[in-house]
């Protein structure tokens, strides 16, 4: 019988938050046993968690105290892990493509597909009157969310600092920003470079003033994102590409996977929602390669989305870790100035890794999709069932932990697991990034607003150096150096405008006390290019 896979695995000092599908579970670590499910509620409290489909984003805050998670319904949810409490609900705008706490978990981050960021107070305090639509947001915000900041394109990522004085935002039109927080309308820098996507975004633990960046590009970038210099590359295409074992088919131009603006639709080709839903049916690594060219169907392809990237402490120094969406193996590289394609190890599990997480920065926790079906049409031939396992870097190598959480982990790939029909793992869609995140010949922005070029269904190969379609990357050809186009700087110029004078309306009376917490590093753009020129 089928199960839901591990969706989401946040390991905490003392207990674990499981996310399966629609459900959720609150395990403890030393014993492996539930404390608390969703599939214990009550008839009335799991029809109405069904009603919101699979979790498609979730976070838990630094103390281990609060869950927040997202459906299909794009209600915010907030609970209370002792007991599985939930504390509020309220309505999300759009759908959200990330969520996250600050630190002192008071303050709820989203993005979402219209490429904004909302901040929204933890404790719920709903709207006595509804909240227009301003000038800079994509959309109005049913729950009274503060906006931030606004990309636009949607936005894959965000981060923010360790110090939380800035917020850092990567988008599908390749672009990296570094933004203050809150006062998103103040951007820092760009860290312009990436040609396609970028789809991850990671700080490490062990060097604050380093970001590295990853997406569609055959290249990790690691820069140092105060400056938007890029510091080194890293090749990681070859190595990855021998473990993409779920391939997809193009996405038709104007059958994007967002969602329509604002009082507008999505320019579509008729039968193209049709069209679309066969491509996801053949997005499965089991489908048939020979498809009947007469037809003039496309064979279909691998594609690399850098799905996440961590930070490993290890006995030979420190690491980063990586994964990509529909690969078989997670990859690791030691973090040093001249790290090259060969230092990089990876692990083969024989099944797709869905995601992964880091316990006390030196356990690496992966959860891999068992009901994964191979070219040949049968299960994946592992070496075990296991769809949770426990791995560690020790010299320079990813090798499997068995000494870590024996108990939970044994739990986890057995008696917690959660029947589901083959219906219900089908529409978790596992790998949509496969087909959302590329962009195909003359695909539109957000908007829908098209960029004028003749229409074109071919994509650009895997890894490939030529530049992308967007507006950003066309604009950059034959110019020697990276710049916004006209039309995408218009677009920022504007809503920065526009959202610096509604947020120094609204703390007109604090204008003071702002500018003593304004970030101390901040430079003049002079400064900052006279360091970059140099």
């Amino acid at each position: 019988m089928p199960h839901y896979p591990h969706s989401y695995l946040f390991v905490g000092p003392t207990q674990t938050v499981d996310i399966a599908g629609p459900h959720i579970q609150v395990l403890e670590n030393a014993s492996g046993a539930v404390l608390t499910s969703t599939t214990a509620f009550s008839d009335e409290q799991k029809t109405d968690l069904l009603k919101s489909g699979p979790v498609r984003c979730a976070a838990v805050d630094r103390e281990f105290r609060y869950l927040i998670t997202s459906g299909e319904d794009k209600i915010l949810k907030v609970w209370q892990l002792d007991g599985l409490k939930l504390l509020s609900e309220r309505e999300l705008p759009k759908k959200p493509t990330l969520v996250g706490f600050t630190a002192d978990a008071q303050t709820i981050l989203v993005s979402d597909k219209f490429g904004d960021v909302f901040s929204y107070p933890f404790t719920y305090v709903p709207l006595t009157v509804k909240q227009q639509k301003d000038a800079l947001s994509s959309h109005e915000n049913p729950s009274g969310g503060q906006l931030i900041l606004g990309h636009a394109s949607p936005l894959n990522a965000f981060l923010l600092t360790p110090d939380e004085k800035y917020i850092i935002t990567a988008d599908r039109d390749e672009h990296v920003r570094v933004s203050w927080y809150p006062k998103g309308y103040n951007i820092e820098m760009y860290c312009m470079g990436h040609l396609k996507f970028v789809s991850a975004i990671h700080i490490p633990t062990f060097d604050s003033s380093t970001l590295i960046s990853g997406g569609g590009d055959p290249v990790l970038k690691i820069w140092d994102w105060m400056t938007g210099t890029v510091k080194h590359e890293i090749e990681v295409l070859e190595t990855a590409v021998p473990f993409i074992a779920v391939r997809t088919l193009k996405r038709k131009r104007g059958s994007d996977d967002g969602e329509a603006p604002e009082g507008g639709k999505f320019r579509r080709k008729k039968g193209s929602g049709k069209k679309q839903e066969a491509d996801k049916e053949l997005m499965e690594a089991g489908e048939d390669e020979n498809v009947n060219e007469a037809s003039g169907e496309t064979k279909p392809e691998k594609v690399l989305v850098i799905r996440r990237i961590q930070s490993v402490n290890s006995d030979s120094g420190p690491h980063i870790v990586f994964s990509a969406v529909g690969t078989t193996a997670i990859f690791a590289f030691p973090f040093k100035a001249d790290v090259t394609a060969d230092d990089i190890k990876s692990f083969d599990f024989a099944r797709p890794v869905l995601d992964f997480s880091v316990v006390d920065g030196k356990t690496i926790v992966a959860s891999l999709d068992g009901e994964w079906v191979s070219e040949e049409g049968g299960m994946a031939e592992a070496k075990d069932n296991n769809t949770v396992k426990f791995l560690k870097i020790s010299g320079d190598q990813l090798v499997e932990s068995t000494d870590s959480l024996t108990t939970l982990v044994l739990s986890l790939n057995s008696s917690l697991l959660i029947p589901a029909t083959a219906e219900d793992v089908k529409k978790l869609d596992l790998y949509s990034e496969l087909i959302s995140m590329p962009k195909y010949g003359s695909d539109g922005d957000v908007e829908g607003e098209g960029d004028g070029l003749p229409p074109s269904n071919t994509a650009l190969p895997i890894g490939a150096p030529e530049l992308s379609s967007s507006e950003t990357a066309k604009g950059r050809k034959g110019k020697g150096k990276i710049e916004l186009s006209k039309k995408e700087l218009g677009r920022i110029k504007t809503k920065q405008a526009v959202l610096a004078k509604t947020q120094e309306m609204e703390v007109d009376g604090e204008t003071k006390k702002e500018e003593d917490e304004e970030p101390e590093t901040k430079r003049a753009r002079s400064e900052v290019d006279g360091m970059t020129g140099a």
